[in-house]
């Protein structure tokens, strides 16, 4: 019975994520806030050189991470959902780095490109939120990005699925390698 509950949990089912994530967007409402303002600002980002610019990477990082904060789901109920969005987001930003055994992921993805993949995220989160958009919704706008790019082929997402349930559940101090 025990291992039955355990490779449940292992176990990513869209159709899950799916009904949770509709579950939590019953609880939430859309309110446009700094968005607006911040996608005013966004046609004055010069994207012809994608040079290093701490400065603009931390704006939009931080205003991408701010539109999260606040249309996602909120509370220990959909933190499971709110990880497999900001997981797929991740993979995204670091260009395909997915987390190894260890949970560790070896990239930053506040270091993003800018035009490229920072851009191309805030982009989306904003699309998301005018469209007043759910959960899966914006999954789904991730997964998709991550696989036109090629960061994961469709044969292997049943795979990643698995490493993604593993990653997100894991605790170092409970899972020590031995």
């Amino acid at each position: 019975m025990a291992k039955d509950k355990d490779l449940k949990k292992n176990e990513i089912d869209l159709e899950e994520i799916k009904k949770l994530a509709a579950e939590a967007d019953k609880n939430k409402n859309f309110q446009l806030g700094f968005e607006t303002e911040f996608e005013d600002n966004i046609l004055q980002l010069d994207i012809v050189d994608d040079i290093q610019n701490p400065d603009k990477s931390y704006k939009v990082y931080y205003a991408i991470e701010g539109i999260l904060r606040t249309h996602l789901p909120k509370g220990d109920k959909y933190k499971e959902v709110r990880d497999f969005v900001r997981e797929e987001k991740i993979i995204f930003l670091t260009g395909g780095m997915k987390k190894d055994e260890t949970g560790k992921r070896g990239a930053d993805s506040r270091q993003a490109y800018i035009s490229t993949h920072l851009e191309v995220a805030l982009n989306a989160l904003l699309k998301w939120v005018q469209e007043g958009g759910n959960t899966f919704d914006l999954f789904m706008t991730f997964r998709q990005l991550n696989i036109d790019r090629g960061y994961f082929r469709k044969d292997q997402l049943s795979e990643f699925n698995q490493s993604l349930i593993k990653s997100i559940h894991y605790n170092p101090k409970k899972d020590k390698k031995e």
